[in-house]
């Protein structure tokens, strides 16, 4: 409940140790304590919502883990500078090249942030051009404007041309960002302190 509400932070373990409830063993069980002591040491974060009137209404980013078998999507998207949805998912297709899997998160990230889009109308929102989407892979987003990229895509077509579809109404705009600054990193694997902090920062702050 935690991570699905109020603690976005806690997703990706969440998550993971989901995958062995029906079969736990001991180091699940340590892994759980883990994510407990830490929970109890941050029991003052949460979600904080300080609108920036000034910055894009929607702004989505995505991120992957490639794995050997099923990769990691990770995803987060912000509403005048809040979030307000996120999400960490085993793929269900075995991805090629880590542009691949990078492509599959976008276009489930795509999916969500259609809704939000709509969501947004629905409240009055203007909302000035495409709605930035920030990849940390160059390949996946060339591949994103590559309407005629078919040998690279071929096994994931339904996700390929539905998202170039959406960036060619223009719906949405992908971008580059560095790795360092992949707010969605946090929900794709398990990081370094230095690294997970500042992340981290993006999404929750000490509310009490």
């Amino acid at each position: 409940w935690l991570a699905s509400f109020t603690r976005p932070d806690l997703t990706y373990a969440a998550s993971l140790l989901a995958r062995f409830v029906s079969n736990p063993a001991a180091v699940h069980f340590s892994a759980m304590q883990r994510v407990l002591a830490y929970l109890h040491h941050t029991r003052n974060h949460g979600l904080s919502f300080k609108p920036a009137v000034d910055t894009m209404p929607l702004v989505i980013y995505s991120d992957a883990d490639w794995s050997t078998k099923y990769s990691t999507s990770g995803c987060v998207c912000y509403v005048h500078g809040c979030a307000v949805h996120w999400h960490t998912r085993l793929q269900k297709s075995v991805s090629h090249s880590t542009a691949e899997a990078e492509y599959i998160a976008a276009s489930a990230a795509a999916r969500e942030g259609v809704f939000l889009r709509e969501l947004l109308v629905d409240l009055h929102v203007s909302q000035p051009g495409p709605t930035p989407m920030y990849l940390d892979s160059k390949s996946a987003i060339d591949m994103a404007f590559d309407p005629v990229a078919f040998k690279k895509t071929k096994h994931i077509l339904r996700d390929a041309e539905y998202l170039r579809d959406l960036v060619v109404r223009e719906v949405y705009k992908p971008s580059h960002v560095p790795s360092a600054d992949q707010r969605a990193d946090i929900f794709t694997k398990q990081l370094t302190r230095m690294s997970y902090l500042p992340l981290r920062g993006h999404l929750v702050d000490e509310v009490a």
